[in-house]
């Protein structure tokens, strides 16, 4: 058991959870003296399965109960499950009228479970909204000779009857009535072998292993979500299991790794939605949906429009200072090759910040972009997830080794590891070597030393256990500042070394960071705090966007220290399902064009925990901004200040776009391309990075839930932005009504003078009549 969830959410058959929710199930088969069973036919108000015969009890377990319904996991050394037993009596009270007095001295026996799962297109149809998903705990009841009397509910049960064993196999055979899928497994199964001898089914000991079944066709979902693997996935998983001992920590790792991979395929496969998987993020590694504006929703945007248009064609904002060495030069042999190669692996697996490197200045571009293709070459040896999945250690000797043992060498390269652009980059990483090595000995000194203080901190999480995320907060940062802080810390001495900044950009800001040294305790207090903010705010962003792509990789980095607050199971998948996002309560957290049957039962028992979540992890993140800022202002070389800004106000940007979207949880948003555009637009001066800093945080602020459980530390961050980006808001604004004024004054203007010049021409006209 991972935690619990109320009857609507673990029965919605949905996208998201196409499957429901797996859960805790018991199905009693009660017999009298005489070996009769009492079956019943289910309700027709039953929201699953009405009408539906099936046998004597069939409910679920719950949380909270008096006694204590919830049973500890089984092994072969289990008693009997006290829990269920306490259920069952409880249910057939409720739907039988079977008093507790009346099952004194009765034989209860548990028999073993069985999963499985259905849905309900008997009831609802190939859309069917709702269905089951259990493991059943199988229970055989024998009572004590003697008067035994019940009154059925009528809200539950609409009939009953007594069979013998003959008596049930002819009537499951005819087509007449209908029988609930869970029993036809049971019966099919497991029933009619204890049935023809009950003293020795009840003295035997019960089944350890699970059975699993999948369901015939007739109660799969006509959308494709029940096609494929999934039709087959828990059959495929048993005869897995048989291959090992049932308690052996060999075949609890193998059946949880199906499991995962079972949920993962619930949220990428294409079935889950053709739409969706048709705009799945570009890039090697992308495996779920995008999730961006419309084309029309741009163009009717005219100012981001003009915005894109002018950055690519008029602009020169981002003109490129890298050049090729001419051969009357002096270049090296094969040198303008290999810039030709790295210029161009820039900017394809970096399209976006690419222009940003190339526009440094043009003493140290190279350096820069020589620094990012060494940082991402390492990044891709990390991130891949296939490669290295037999051997761990190979991966943990790669990261070590890159610093001093690859880096430099330019006979090195890689093969078969990761995808499109990052595998080349690793399969000609030669090309990186021998450039890097003719860099000045000050610039190969900084990117060996971050490459190698990065390698060591992604090696420490090799074999760490992430798929449910970090353990903690001071974990959680940590990575940030392996893989984020140090590239600021790097790009920080780079900028010192080549002259173009000065120290006070390497000092201390409000954040104070383990991982930095003490102030006072380092020569000039450069202890790079306010550097490694600006990484640690950019990576958070992208752990907080990239939160799907990110579990289904089996590589997540929210907190559990975090998010376990807010879930009610202990995987952070939860959060992926409708049910936990608002769907339904939500605009953008249901598609209700693509499944109104889902639609329609979506908002029933859901709640936002996820969102909720999500909020406060951006409040985490909204606190590192003084930081950012003080950064930015120290900065004194333009295109270094541009290099800096632009991916800090694309990071508020995207903060924005995700704060309190349940969109995060079912893909990767992203900004509009017009709304980049402007943004690379505004980065020339600090005023208007202040401004678009506060722009967006008093969008965040607007849109803040009054009930977020976060909503203090959310509103104590936003409101120390604003105070710090006020002045530079109100200039532009001031510059905006100038603006708007002359823009006016020179439209009369312009209409004044067509008027003068039609008064001029009318007289001509006259006299051309």
């Amino acid at each position: 058991v991972i935690g619990a969830d109320n009857k609507y959410n673990t029965h919605k058959f949905i996208s998201g959870q196409p499957k429901g929710i797996v859960h805790r199930a018991f199905s009693v088969m009660l017999f009298d003296s005489q070996g009769q069973m009492l079956l019943q036919q289910r309700a027709a108000s039953k929201v699953t399965f009405p009408r539906v015969w099936t046998n004597t009890c069939c409910s679920h377990p719950l949380h909270g109960q008096t006694p204590d319904e919830v049973d500890p996991p089984r092994d072969a050394t289990n008693a009997e499950p006290s829990g269920i037993f306490h259920a069952a009596r409880r249910k057939l009270r409720h739907e039988l009228g079977i008093e507790p007095s009346q099952l004194v001295g009765a034989t209860f026996k548990y028999m073993g479970r069985v999963h499985y799962w259905a849905a309900d297109t008997r009831t609802h149809g190939p859309s069917a909204p709702w269905g089951e998903h259990e493991i059943d705990y199988l229970v055989l009841i024998r009572l004590a000779p003697g008067q035994f009397t019940f009154t059925a509910n009528p809200d539950e049960v609409m009939d009953t009857a007594w069979v013998s064993s003959s008596e049930l196999a002819e009537w499951m055979a005819s087509p007449r009535d209908l029988w609930s899928p869970w029993f036809r497994v049971i019966a099919r199964e497991r029933l009619f072998g204890w049935w023809s001898d009950l003293d020795q089914a009840l003295a035997r000991p019960a089944e350890v292993p699970i059975l699993r079944f999948d369901p015939p066709p007739e109660f799969r979902k006509g959308d494709g979500s029940h096609s494929e693997r999934a039709a087959t996935e828990l059959g495929d998983l048993m005869q897995l299991e048989a291959g090992h001992r049932w308690d052996s920590a060999e075949r609890r790792a193998l059946t949880l790794a199906c499991e995962r991979e079972a949920r993962r395929y619930d949220l990428t496969c294409r079935s889950r939605s053709k739409a969706a998987a048709a705009a799945n993020k570009q890039g090697g590694y992308g495996k779920v949906a995008t999730h961006k504006s419309s084309t029309l929703r741009q163009l009717v945007r005219v100012d981001e429009v003009f915005s894109a248009v002018w950055l690519k064609f008029g602009s020169g904002a981002l003109a490129s200072n890298l050049s090729l060495p001419a051969a009357d030069a002096g270049a090296a042999p094969g040198s303008t090759a290999d810039l030709l190669f790295c210029d161009r692996i820039l900017g394809q697996v970096s399209r976006s910040f690419a222009a940003v490197i190339r526009q440094l200045p043009r003493e140290m571009v190279l350096d820069i972009l020589l620094f990012y293709l060494v940082l991402r070459a390492l990044d891709t040896i990390e991130d891949d997830m296939e490669a290295f999945k037999a051997d761990e250690t190979r991966k943990c000797a790669h990261l070590k080794a890159f610093a001093d043992d690859y880096l430099g060498n330019e006979a090195w390269s890689l093969d078969g590891v990761g995808e499109g652009a990052e595998r080349e980059l690793l399969q000609k990483f030669g090309a990186v070597s021998r450039l890097f090595n003719r860099l000045p000995a000050g610039s190969r000194e900084v990117i060996r030393d971050v490459t190698r203080r990065m390698g060591a901190g992604m090696a420490e999480q090799v074999g760490v256990d992430l798929g449910q995320g970090t353990a903690d907060m001071d974990t959680y940062n940590r990575y940030c500042h392996a893989v984020a802080g140090l590239v600021g810390e790097g790009l920080t001495r780079s900028f010192i070394a080549r002259g173009f900044e000065t120290d006070a950009i390497a000092g201390q800001g409000l954040c104070t960071w383990p991982f930095c040294a003490r102030e006072e305790a380092v020569p000039r207090g450069s202890n790079y705090a306010i550097a490694n903010s600006m990484g640690l705010f950019l990576q958070k962003t992208n752990i907080l966007r990239d939160y799907l792509e990110d579990y289904v990789d089996g590589r997540a980095f929210w907190p559990q220290e975090v998010w376990a607050r807010f879930a009610r199971t202990s995987d952070l998948g939860e959060f992926a399902r409708p049910t936990a996002h608002g769907g339904g309560l939500y605009a953008g957290a249901y598609d209700e064009a693509r499944d109104p049957a889902g639609f329609s039962i979506i908002g029933k028992g859901a709640r936002t925990s996820a969102l909720a979540c999500l909020n406060c992890l951006v409040a985490d993140a909204l606190e590192l901004i003084p930081d950012c800022l003080t950064y930015l202002r120290l900065l004194k070389t333009k295109e270094i200040f541009r290099f800096s800004a632009i991916p800090q106000v694309m990071a508020i940007a995207t903060l924005e776009a995700c704060f309190d979207n349940p969109q995060v949880f079912t893909g990767v948003v992203k900004i509009r391309k017009g709304m980049a555009a402007r943004l690379i637009l505004a980065c020339e001066d600090m005023a208007s990075v202040e401004a678009w800093f506060h722009h967006f945080v008093v969008r965040i602020k607007l849109r803040c839930p009054p009930a977020d459980p976060s909503r203090q530390k959310l509103v104590a961050a936003c409101d120390e932005v604003l105070k710090l980006t006020a002045a530079g808001a109100r200039q532009r604004r001031a510059e905006s009504r100038r603006n708007m004024m002359l823009a006016l004054l020179l439209a009369l203007a312009v209409a004044a003078l067509m008027k003068y010049a039609l008064y001029l021409e009318a007289p001509f006209a006259i006299m051309r009549r």
